[in-house]
């Protein structure tokens, strides 16, 4: 019989997490099984409930892509990465468990219950504010409509999405990005955007890539400079299909990426400092516990 040590996010759902995650625990099937709880709000949070975990207990983190980051992170700081880990999204976009066809809180409950683990990749860098990522990485519009989103949505989600929108089309330069050698984005081009991506879907279910795969041990490197085409590849996103512009694109797939930005840099839906840093994709680093089959009914 499985048993759970549920590391939850006091802030997720605004502030709901505990309650929901409650509200799950008491309903069938997890009422049969063994459980704990702790609720956290920073890193220290979580090495307390870490500490509390024995030999025979998964670890689960509830919230969303951060929440799941800043586990994967701790555990692999204190030894214990090779660790399956469940993942109950309660975040905003849950971008990871979209990604793995769990998104659903059914489903993500099967998956507890009589999933099993799965390797996927892990994105390490020396970024000193954001040591791993599980999703993506990029600089340009993405980093600069997260940024306008982060200032404003406190006050309303809504207008920060919209100010974000409207800034995120834009054009900027001053970025180099290298990777085996190879320079892909010098100081002097005029960009729209360049980020390195580890999974098909972004926050919501909005998939850009259908075609990644969050195992291959790879990332996919895009950059786009047309206004038109990045438009027309956000949009086709948004509407889970292929870019009509670029129906078959050929995006390189890399291990290891150095990025210099004079603008802030996203990192899996943050926006974190401008910063000079390397990334090294390691393959199957975290074991996730997947459902094998869920339906839309889940």
């Amino acid at each position: 019989m499985r048993s759970f040590l549920f590391l939850v996010n006091e802030r997720a759902r605004g502030g709901n997490a505990v309650g929901l995650l409650q509200r799950h625990l008491a309903a069938a099937p997890m009422r049969q099984l063994p459980t704990s709880m702790v609720p956290f709000v920073d890193d220290l949070g979580i090495r307390r409930g870490l500490s509390k975990l024995t030999q025979d207990m998964i670890p689960v983190a509830v919230g969303g892509d951060g929440t799941l980051a800043s586990v994967v992170r701790i555990l692999r700081q204190v030894g214990r990465a090779e660790m399956p880990l469940g993942l109950l999204p309660m975040g905003t976009g849950n971008g990871v468990a979209h990604s793995l066809g769990m998104a659903r809180p059914g489903c993500a409950i099967k998956a507890l219950t009589h999933g099993a683990p799965r390797g996927i990749d892990l994105m390490t860098t020396t970024h000193p504010q954001a040591p791993v990522s599980l999703l993506s990485i990029s600089a340009g519009g993405e980093s600069l409509a997260m940024q306008d989103f982060s200032n404003w949505r406190q006050r309303s989600r809504l207008l920060g999405a919209l100010v974000g929108g409207a800034r995120g089309l834009r054009r900027v330069s001053g970025l180099t990005v290298e990777a085996d050698g190879e320079r892909f984005v010098s100081p002097q081009d005029r960009i729209c955007n360049v980020g390195i991506y580890n999974a098909p879907c972004y926050g919501f279910g909005v998939t850009p890539h259908p075609r990644a795969d969050i195992t291959d041990g790879l990332a996919d490197l895009r950059v786009h400079r047309s206004r038109i085409r990045y438009a027309a590849y956000l949009g086709s996103a948004a509407l889970r299909t292929v870019s009509p512009i670029d129906p078959t694109p050929d995006w390189s797939k890399l291990r290891r990426v150095t990025i210099s930005s004079p603008w802030p840099v996203q990192v899996d839906g943050e926006a974190v400092a401008a910063a000079t840093f390397d990334v090294h994709v390691v393959p199957g680093a975290v074991r996730i516990l997947v459902p094998g089959v869920c339906t839309k009914a889940s």
